[in-house]
């Protein structure tokens, strides 16, 4: 990198390098216009841009807003994958059946005048979502129970009837929710929800530090306005000082002493503005901290210099930068999933329009004995199996218009996150050529008012020896010493315009969080 600098830069600006800027109240800046006296209050503490950025992380409402909004996406991953969770289902009941019976039924039932049924029933069930869309469900129940019926087949006193069932069941998709991609749907929004949550933190925290840097750098250059206003007030009272001791010997007219006191009052009506500007950039800070006025926090400075102006040694390949900002901008990657999404979305859509069309298969088997553990028994159960094959069908009758809808209007997202990619393509294109431009402009700019300054100081050295020799006057003086020092204050301007560029450049590209890394 080549630094342009200057030995006379190093003589001319004390001001920039040295002042100690105070926060001041409106009561004390007004007695100080009306006085013409710069009192100093305590110093403030400094605060580099660094500091500024890690307050910024931690209290800045936007970016915490987002780091919120990234954790209520990561929730939503257990959400989605919560149907593949095993689910038990177990239930257990006790109760009497008192039930007339009808007249057939009273023949068949040796005459019972009613049908009466005592007993417990219970159940343990344990059902899967699995990958393939296909339901699992294994299951057995158990039922102890005597009726006033089979109390009259000479059974022991008190036994109860086991009446005891194992059995798997399996349901299998064949068209709508079959397959591994539609099941998995879900988690892979979900997934890609959270990843645009996370490029959208990063984008959010991106912009606030952006913004932050510009307005530090503002704050930075409005505190040497500040200063410039006040070396003007410095300058101008000395030669008014002057002026009136030449006057009262006879030696200066009146007009010229008038005219040093209007532009001592200028001066003051440009510190007073200086200072407004100084305060609303302070404040504009504070407010991205959330540190409100009048309180303790409040007090300090910005206190990083502008960083120096240089110009690359290689030309800048544009192809190359928008290349690099493809790749790492969160706004470009945060678009390209949300593409993703909307292709899983309708995929999913297509899926959901087809046809239920479900096999079903099933597999148990019974047992029956006075007690439980005979019931199971694998001996008593194998000869009364339960088995199962057969499909389920579930058509509309006519159009699907559901299903088309969904579909059209997925097919409609998509083509809006294509649209919205080939926008931001575009977009980053033109923001990296004109922050290349920016650059260029703020270098060009400040090599002109170098000269400028340069050459406004020579003139004022060359004004001073006029009149040590009686050949200058002091408002010439003064004219000289303005121009002096608003050329310099203008060199700041654009040292402070090309460190704006490179933020905007950085910012375009996507890189500028690496400034600071986490």
């Amino acid at each position: 990198m080549r630094n342009f600098s200057n030995s006379w830069a190093q003589r001319a600006l004390p001001w920039c390098l040295t002042v100690t800027l105070a926060s001041v109240s409106a009561g004390a800046l007004a007695q100080s216009v009306t006085n013409v006296q710069l009192q100093s209050v305590a110093a403030p503490k400094l605060l580099k841009l660094e500091d500024l950025v890690n307050q910024l992380r931690e209290a800045n409402k936007d970016i915490r807003t987002k780091r919120t909004d990234r954790h209520i996406a990561a929730t939503s991953i257990d959400r989605a994958a919560a149907p593949f969770q095993p689910i038990a289902t177990l239930s257990a009941t006790d109760g009497i059946n008192r039930q007339p019976n009808t007249y057939e039924e009273k023949l068949v039932r040796r005459d019972q005048s009613l049908y009466l049924r005592d007993g417990q029933d219970y159940s343990v069930g344990l059902s899967k979502l699995l990958p393939t869309g296909a339901k699992l469900e294994a299951k057995t129940t158990l039922s102890r129970f005597i009726t006033n019926i089979n109390q009259l087949d000479g059974r022991p006193e008190g036994a109860k009837d086991n009446r005891s069932y194992w059995g798997l069941t399996l349901t299998q998709p064949l068209a709508k929710d079959g397959g591994f991609a539609v099941t998995k749907a879900r988690v892979q929004v979900a997934e890609l929800d959270l990843a645009v949550a996370e490029h959208t933190q990063n984008e959010t925290e991106s912009s606030v530090l952006a913004e932050a840097t510009l307005a530090y750098y503002e704050l930075v250059l409005a505190q040497h306005r500040v200063a410039a206003a006040r070396e003007k007030i410095k300058i101008s009272q000395r030669l008014l000082t002057e002026a009136l001791a030449l006057a009262r010997q006879g030696r200066l007219a009146q007009a010229d002493v008038w005219e040093l006191e209007s532009a001592l009052s200028r001066f003051q009506a440009g510190l007073s503005e200086a200072l407004q500007g100084e305060r609303e950039r302070f404040n504009r800070l504070n407010t991205m901290v959330m540190i409100a006025a009048g309180t303790y926090e409040q007090a300090w400075r910005a206190s990083d210099a502008l960083p120096m102006v240089a110009l690359p040694v290689q030309p800048v390949n544009s192809e190359d930068a928008v290349r690099l900002a493809l790749d790492t901008r969160h706004d470009f990657l945060m678009q390209k999933k949300i593409l993703d999404r909307e292709g899983v979305q309708l995929m999913y859509a297509v899926n959901q329009a087809r046809p239920r069309i479900d096999l079903v298969a099933t597999y148990g088997r019974n047992g029956l004995a006075y007690s439980a553990g005979t019931a199971f028994n694998n001996d008593a159960m194998r000869d009364y199996v339960t088995r199962s094959v057969g499909v389920q069908i579930q058509i509309p009758l006519g159009e699907n218009r559901q299903g088309r809808a969904d579909i059209a209007a997925a097919n409609l997202r998509r083509e809006n996150a294509l649209l919205a990619i080939k926008a931001l393509e575009v977009q980053i294109a033109n923001d990296i050529d004109t922050s290349f431009e920016m650059l260029s402009s703020a270098v060009d700019r400040w090599m002109h008012w170098q000269d400028v300054a340069r050459r406004e100081q020579q003139q004022l050295d060359v004004e001073y020896q006029r009149f040590a020799a009686g050949r200058s006057e002091m408002r010439e003086i003064l004219m000289r010493e303005e121009k002096a020092i608003n050329s310099r204050l203008m060199v700041l301007e654009q040292q402070a315009a090309f460190a704006k560029a490179q933020v905007v450049l950085e910012s375009a590209q996507g890189v500028l969080l690496q400034r600071w890394p986490l």
